[in-house]
Parts: structure tokens; C-alpha cells; sequence
């Protein structure tokens, strides 16, 4: 009986040994079920198991959950646990199951779960409903464009997932919802280029546009429809509405609007330019304003056109003229001004020149004026190279003339005064002068101000009468330091002379080293 017992456990071993072991069935990985907003080329995943190095696995991917449409895709892995598919149908619903293959025994088909493909591409510019802010801004030559990405939903969780898989894109473009009008403009890009150029859009316009994807098996289906509204009319800038005090040749500035071939302008002296005295079509967007007078008020516009349409014009903006030079220095009523000043005014552009007076009367009756000179349009400051006399009040004005295109003179400006200096300060052109350290060891400083260019001598002189040290220096207008190297005399006393035109200063001076 034992041995019978023994010959049938034998012979159970040999039969399953065999029989051979068996074949687990693989468990799915990636997407997760019901994944939503695959891509096209997408990559299925599943959890290794283990076999033989002959081990293989069988994938389907289909339409259908019976796997049994005419796309069921049927494909053997050899030790692989991932597939891409390729150019799977936008918006379409996929199922997916796999089975390992083990020395030709099968395990069975795993839980068939599902992913959906995306089903359209998302528009992103010009936004959908344009707010009031943009309606001014969308210009006629366009940049429609498209999200490079898509919300790839697994359960509760979303990702933002790169598109792939895609070959082309396809645009339309409208002014009506139906894309069936004359305006219709299409177009397809390659991808990965996720934007499409309209040019020589209607102003004022309404218009509707979308796009979809395809491949070589599918197209997307349509994106929402999106739309905007391109510009009416063109926004000027500066001067700023009812500006003051404008050169003659004051820049007139508007929004650039792309996709325009020029922009017309008009300059009058109405509002409802009926008398307009310059007009002319540019390609930039700013033009100087010409043939102005001082002091009259101008009203501008403009309008920008390319080959297909014109806007409408602009609203009226206007500036007024500058009437007279604005002086700024020497302040009115100021003192102790140098008997060679220097006289500035505000800078002023469209003129061929200025014309200066200075007199001893306010009414500028003295014959012949004091000072009557013309000067050039760039200048903003001059020098006086005619001296003026001490404890003297003065007074100045200004006016300025256009060029020839309309010529025109100025009011002069108000009059100005200022009052030299007293007398006995700024003899021979030096205001005041001096030296520091002192006492000095190394090095002695000098500062001189000066009201005109000149040429200062400085000897440094010891008690006897012997010249030590001598140099020249020359000084500009204005406040000048010079530096002196004491560095050969002994401690002491001594004398340092300034000789300036003809006029002699000393200081005296203690060196203690």
C-alpha cells in the first residue's frame, strides 16, 4: 500500500512538472482608467511579471470594450512592459487590455481599462470677449494662437500635458460665425508651430475665428469659436490733449498699429478743420507739425490705412503754440551778478533764431541799446564777452523768429533785471581768491572765481624778496582750484602772489612741516 502511495505522489510531480507553471496575468499601469485628454501618441504601461527570457506580452487597443471593431490594433512585445500608439482618433474613447505569453502558455487578459484622446485644441489669443481695454488695441494684421497644452484628467487629479502626436493645424477665420462669408481666411501650419497671421483685416470689424488639429488617421474637431474686434480708428498720444507752450515743430505721437501701410495726419486752426494748414501720409507713427505760428491753438488728427481699408479719423486732439522765450537765469530781480554773465533760457526748436537785448531802461530806450544781438536757434545760453559796470541794474528780454516756410516773430518775453556787483569786487575779472591749508606742510590749494577766462601767475616769495616757486595756470570761467607743491620749503613764512591782468593779490602764508 505505501509503495502504491509513493509510485502516485511520483507520478503527480512528473505530471505537473510537466504540465509547467503558471502564467500570472500582467496588472495595467498607466494611463490611469478613464484618463481624459490623452494625446494621439500616447504610451501604455503595465507592471512586470515573471517569466522566462521568452517571456512576451499582447497588447489590443480598440474602439469598442468587446475589442472587436474594425480598429482593434493587435500588437507582441518581446519583454517590454510599455507601447506607444500612434495617431489614435481625436475625441475618441479607447480601450486596453494585455496578456503574457510563457513557452506557449497565455495568461489571461487583464481588467480592459479606458483613456479618452483630446477632442480639440484650446484658442488662447485675441482672448475670448475682448474687454473695452483691447478693443482699440487689435490690429489689422493678427496673430491668432493656440494653447501648446492640454488638461490631461486622471480622476481628481489634472495636469497640464505638452500636445504631441499632432502633424498640422488648421485655422479659420471670419466675420461671420458660419465662416462662410467673402472676408474668410484659412490656413494650415506644421506642427509644433501653434500660431496663424491674418493680414488686412476691416477697422471696426467683428471677427470670428478657430482651429483644430490633425494627423494622418484624424481630425480634431473644431475649437470654440473665439472673436475680437479689430480697431476702428488710431489713438494719438501726445501732445497731450489741450497741451500749452508747444514748440513750433511739436512732435505729433499716436499708438502704433501694426499691419498699416501709412497713417495720414491733419493739422488746422478749427476744430472742424476746415482750415487746415499741413497734412500729409507718413509711415511711422509721429510726424512734426509744420508751417505753425506762436501762439495760436492747432487741432490734429489722423487715420491709418492699409490696401483693403481706411480707419476712421482719430479723435481731435489739439496743442497750443509757445508764445514767447521763457528766461531762466539770471533770475528776475537777482544781486551780485558778475559783470560777464552768463544769460539762459528754455530751449525752443522750429525757429532760425533768437534775438537778446540788454539795457540800463526797462523800456530799452537807450540809442543805441546796450546789448541788440541775434543769436543761433540751438542756443540756450550765452556768455557775455562785453563787460558790465559795477552796482548797475540791468535789464533783458528775448524773442524768437520761425523759419521761412511761415515766418512769424514772437512776443518778446517778460523783461527781467539783475543788479552787478558792487563796486571794487571783481576788479580785472577775479570775484575772490583764495589759499588753504594754512598753515600748509605738502601742498597749498588756490581757488579763484573767476567771471572770465584769464591767466594767473603764482609765485610763492620768502621774507627777503626771492622767488621760490612760479608757475602759470590758466583758468576758466566760474570757481577754479589749482594745487601748489610745497614740498622743497623749509617751515617758515612766506608770500603767495596771484598776477592776473595786471592786478597783483597776495596772501600770506606760514609753512609748519
Amino acid at each position: 500500500m505505501k509503495r502504491f502511495l509513493s509510485v502516485l505522489l511520483l507520478s503527480l510531480f512528473a505530471a505537473a512538472t510537466m504540465a509547467g507553471t503558471e502564467v500570472y496575468t500582467p496588472t495595467l499601469k498607466t494611463p490611469v482608467n478613464n484618463t481624459l485628454n490623452q494625446m494621439p501618441n500616447l504610451t501604455l504601461s503595465w507592471n512586470a511579471i515573471v517569466g522566462s527570457i521568452n517571456l512576451t506580452y499582447e497588447i489590443q487597443i480598440d474602439t469598442s470594450q468587446n475589442f472587436n471593431s474594425p480598429v482593434r490594433s493587435d500588437t507582441s512585445l518581446v519583454l517590454l512592459t510599455g507601447y506607444t500608439a500612434h495617431e489614435l482618433f481625436f475625441g475618441k474613447r479607447y480601450y486596453w487590455r494585455v496578456r503574457a505569453i510563457d513557452k506557449g502558455e497565455t495568461s489571461g487578459w487583464s481588467t480592459a481599462w479606458s483613456f479618452t484622446v483630446f477632442g480639440h485644441v484650446t484658442p488662447v489669443f485675441p482672448v475670448l470677449n475682448p474687454t473695452a481695454k483691447t478693443k482699440d488695441t487689435i490690429a489689422p494684421k493678427q496673430v491668432l494662437s493656440w494653447s501648446t497644452k492640454d488638461s490631461v484628467i486622471s480622476g481628481s487629479s489634472v495636469t497640464l500635458t505638452t500636445i504631441t502626436g499632432v502633424r498640422y493645424y488648421d485655422v479659420q477665420c471670419d466675420t461671420t460665425k458660419n465662416f462662410n462669408s467673402p472676408q474668410f481666411r484659412s490656413g494650415t501650419v506644421a506642427y509644433p508651430l501653434n500660431y496663424f497671421w491674418v493680414n488686412n483685416l476691416r477697422f471696426g470689424t467683428k471677427y470670428y475665428w478657430r482651429v483644430r488639429a490633425r494627423h494622418n488617421l484624424s481630425t480634431s474637431n473644431w475649437s470654440t469659436n473665439f472673436y475680437f474686434t479689430v480697431a476702428s480708428t488710431i489713438v494719438p498720444t501726445t501732445p497731450a490733449l489741450n497741451a500749452v507752450d508747444q514748440v513750433l515743430n511739436a512732435t505729433l505721437i499716436w499708438k502704433n498699429v501694426k499691419g498699416l501701410l501709412a497713417y495720414q495726419y491733419q493739422l488746422a486752426l478749427d476744430s472742424n478743420f476746415n482750415n487746415v494748414v499741413a497734412s500729409s501720409e507718413v509711415d511711422t507713427n509721429f510726424v512734426n507739425s509744420q508751417y505753425t505760428k506762436f501762439g495760436l491753438k492747432y487741432y490734429w488728427r489722423v487715420r491709418g490705412r492699409h490696401i483693403s481699408d481706411t480707419t476712421t479719423w482719430s479723435a481731435k486732439y489739439s496743442f497750443t503754440t509757445i508764445d514767447m522765450v521763457k528766461l531762466k537765469s539770471p533770475a528776475n530781480n537777482s544781486t551780485s551778478i558778475a559783470l560777464k554773465p552768463t544769460l539762459t533760457w528754455t530751449k525752443q526748436t522750429g525757429i532760425v533764431k533768437f534775438q537778446l537785448q540788454i539795457d540800463v531802461t526797462s523800456d530799452f530806450s537807450s540809442s543805441p541799446l546796450f546789448i541788440d544781438v541775434k543769436l543761433a536757434d540751438s542756443l540756450t545760453a550765452i556768455a557775455l564777452t562785453k563787460s558790465l559796470k559795477n552796482s548797475t541794474t540791468y535789464y533783458w528780454r528775448m524773442r524768437a523768429f520761425s523759419d521761412s516756410q511761415v515766418p512769424d516773430t514772437s512776443n518778446w518775453s517778460p523783461v527781467w533785471n539783475f543788479k552787478t556787483l558792487s563796486t571794487g569786487i571783481g576788479e580785472n575779472g577775479v570775484v575772490s581768491s583764495s589759499i588753504f591749508p594754512n598753515p600748509a606742510s605738502d601742498k597749498l590749494n588756490i581757488k579763484l572765481n573767476v567771471e572770465e577766462p584769464l591767466n594767473l601767475q603764482v609765485t610763492v616769495i620768502d621774507l627777503l624778496g626771492s622767488t621760490l616757486i612760479s608757475e602759470n595756470f590758466d583758468l576758466n570761467s566760474g570757481i577754479n582750484y589749482r594745487e601748489i607743491n610745497l614740498g622743497k620749503l623749509n617751515k617758515g613764512l612766506y608770500i603767495v602772489r596771484l598776477r592776473y591782468n595786471g592786478n597783483e593779490v597776495n596772501h600770506k602764508l606760514i609753512i609748519d612741516k
